[in-house]
């Protein structure tokens, strides 16, 4: 296998692992907590970034609008993956390596869409942020979505009490 196939293969077990540590990782979050969690995002956003009213006021829809076009190819994503967990349940299909490379290059290239679609707004964004902040942006989105992913993951804590998901088994 070439270095390519390696790496999307690679990520596509990354993307599998991350997708399978969550509780019925098919259906969306319930609204009121996603709902919440966007408030205080934008909250901490604002406040890193540290916006000033005129800049939130062109910021913020511009974001909305991004992360819309962001969330159409998460779905897709999410349905391709339904697919494969979907094909890997039924025991009377066989795979072949043509199924995973047409499933890794469908996924590749959303992966590679989003990446475009990021850039592009980060940069266009430039006429609202200055460059510094364009780079705590590039920053906080990172950090949130990385705090939200560990604590969807990571098992009880005894010390805190406080209950998250727990991974299951495929």
């Amino acid at each position: 296998m070439n270095r390519r196939i390696k790496i999307v293969l690679i990520g596509l077990l990354l993307l599998g692992t991350v997708v399978m540590a969550q509780d019925n990782f098919m259906e969306p979050m319930d609204p009121g907590r996603r709902e919440q969690m966007e408030a205080l995002r934008i909250w901490k956003m604002t406040e890193y970034l540290e916006l000033s009213a005129e800049q939130s006021a062109q910021f913020f829809p511009r974001l909305k609008e991004f992360e819309n076009s962001i969330h159409e190819n998460q779905n897709m994503q999410r349905e391709i993956m339904k697919s494969i967990y979907e094909l890997l349940r039924d025991d009377n299909v066989k795979t072949s390596e043509k199924d995973v490379k047409n499933y890794a290059k469908r996924l590749a290239d959303l992966e590679k869409e989003i990446s475009n679609q990021k850039e592009a707004f980060i940069i266009n964004i430039g006429d609202v942020l200055r460059e510094d902040q364009q780079l705590k942006f590039i920053v906080f989105d990172n950090r949130f979505r990385n705090r939200l992913m560990r604590s969807l993951c990571k098992p009880n804590d005894p010390q805190t009490g406080h209950r998250t998901r727990e991974r299951k088994e495929p």
